[in-house]
């Protein structure tokens, strides 16, 4: 894939003067959060809206999104780590790139490093919002964006998106982003009922009780990623083997669970697990707005012995799951805000921002079922075409992403290219 870049510049803050504060604290689930840019791409068929329609819009929808052009502050001794809003490098970048090929050579899109020409560079960006889009021969359009997840997760960000697309399609907005904080406050005095350390956060080295991190790395190109498509049909048939007792993200998980521990070949008395994230808003109480605009996620800890995980089938594996969910209560949400609260301007180290890149025997699990990306219209009628991460060069993780155009449901894989032919081999055979 050739792709031209034809314009790069900056946007600069759409919001109203004072009407944010200018400086907005990260609270403990922004700190949380990776370290990390998440880029998505996001593939629309003709015909499609101009660019200058796209931007125009673009630029209307930030003025509701300020924190999407703050700039992330975290490296001032003895301050809370913030964003500033209209700070040193505030804005987001827009580029604006041609491809030399027709969008439909390229469908349905599989995951390739093709995807990393589609996005700006993740690589220690200036700013925490960016934006691409790129046109190919045929009118086709992709619109590829990279935020840094201390800003927004996943929730957030499909509100970002469905708001820009209605601007596009001229519709009236009735959902605004919410800022309000006040649901996140703690108790006094605070208390953690729960031990946080280890599990979401890694005390800074010299690390304290012997605490290590024991994760491989590995060279890029010993890590592939893949799309495995789960047609409504074949969802059906798992849940049936569940006797629906569990969320189809429950039982499709469980049974990806199992394969890729299969294809990764671990011993019997090998110890897994899954870091899922689980979003907090609805499980607070009272609960948060699902228009709360920022990060509101923890994890659950699903694990198993490795045999017992294989021998008690997709069943068993949902069940583990489900059980881990459901202690990812109000309760251990009030226990985390605590633990921000307790732990004040402390530099604080999530486990996802130490080890390797290659994380077996464990999984990193996500969805973006619930979001409703596949109704990101941008005025074709029909949606986009294809909607998926970026190029992940990290083992083991697992993200259920919705079908789309095609429909069912797309499993998307990181995996060491070892085990990628046992995995795909297995990967539709329900045992």
């Amino acid at each position: 894939m050739e792709v031209q870049i034809q314009s790069s510049r900056i946007i600069p803050p759409q919001h109203e003067p004072d009407k944010f504060l200018r400086k907005t604290p990260l609270t403990i689930f922004d700190r949380f959060a990776p370290n990390i840019h998440i880029a998505v791409v996001w593939a629309f068929a003709a015909p499609t809206p101009t660019n200058e329609t796209v931007i125009d819009c673009l630029h209307k929808t930030l003025r509701y999104f300020p924190t999407l052009t703050a700039q992330l502050n975290e490296n001032q001794v003895g301050e809370h780590p913030c964003l500033i809003i209209d700070g040193l490098g505030a804005g987001a970048l827009l580029v604006e790139a041609t491809v030399n090929s027709k969008l439909s050579d390229h469908l349905p899109l599989e995951p390739t490093p093709d995807f990393l020409k589609l996005h700006p560079s993740t690589d220690d960006p200036v700013h925490v919002f960016q934006v691409q889009i790129s046109r190919f021969k045929d009118e086709g359009m992709v619109i590829s964006t990279t935020a840094h997840h201390r800003v927004a997760d996943g929730q957030s960000m499909s509100l970002f998106f469905t708001t820009w697309a209605k601007l596009v399609r001229g519709e009236p907005i009735n959902r605004l982003p919410v800022y309000d904080l006040s649901w996140l406050k703690p108790r006094s005095p605070p208390r953690c009922e729960f031990n946080h350390w280890g599990k979401e956060f890694v005390p800074i080295e010299p690390y304290k009780n012997g605490f290590t991190v024991d994760y491989l790395t590995v060279d890029h190109s010993e890590i592939t990623n893949i799309l495995l498509r789960y047609p409504d049909e074949f969802i059906t048939k798992l849940k049936a083997e569940v006797e629906n007792k569990y969320t189809t993200f429950e039982t499709i998980l469980g049974y990806i669970w199992r394969k890729v521990t299969i294809a990764r070949g671990l011993e019997d008395e090998e110890n897994t697990m899954i870091r899922l994230t689980v979003n907090g808003r609805r499980r607070l109480k009272p609960p948060v707005p699902n228009e709360f605009f920022g990060n509101l996620v923890v994890n659950a800890y699903p694990k198993s012995n490795v045999k017992h995980l294989i021998a008690g089938g997709i069943a068993g594996a949902a069940r583990l799951i489900h059980e881990a969910v459901i202690k990812a209560d109000h309760n251990y949400l009030q226990s985390f805000i605590d633990f921000g609260e307790l732990s004040g301007d402390e530099k604080l180290v999530p486990i996802y921002d130490v080890g390797g890149n290659v994380v077996s025997p464990e999984l990193e699990a996500d969805s973006w079922l619930g979001f409703r990306f596949e109704d990101v219209d941008f005025g074709s009628g029909v949606g986009p075409s294809a909607f998926l991460p970026t190029w992940v060069p990290y083992e083991g993780l697992v993200m259920l992403v919705p079908g789309m155009s095609e429909g069912g449901i797309g499993v998307f894989v990181t995996t060491l290219r070892e085990h990628v032919e046992l995995l795909k081999e297995i990967s539709h055979y329900i045992d």
